[in-house]
């Protein structure tokens, strides 16, 4: 079989333009397993900010608030003192 110029050429375009739509078609279903990832993650957050709502409802008072901040955060009154326990390694048993 003899090839001309001419088929080589349409060969070649032929070619670049499968090489074109396989890299488009890869693109397209790796953003599509990233558009995946966001939308669980984006129901996870929609999840969590919603459980921290009913929290803050839960909450409903001052005091409690300010309990919880002492309790998980170390806050502390202005003209309070705040002391720090140790202990040494024989008290660990």
């Amino acid at each position: 079989m003899k090839f001309n110029a001419w088929t080589l050429l349409l060969l070649l375009i032929i070619l670049y333009f499968v090489f074109q739509i396989r890299e488009d078609m890869l693109r397209y279903y790796g953003l599509l397993a990233d558009n995946k990832n966001l939308n669980a993650s984006i129901l996870e957050l929609k999840t969590s900010n919603e459980d921290l709502k009913h929290t803050i409802l839960a909450l409903g008072n001052n005091d409690q608030i300010e309990a919880l901040a002492r309790e998980r955060l170390n806050f502390i009154k202005k003209g309070e003192t705040a002391y720090k326990v140790c202990r040494s390694r024989s008290d660990r048993k």
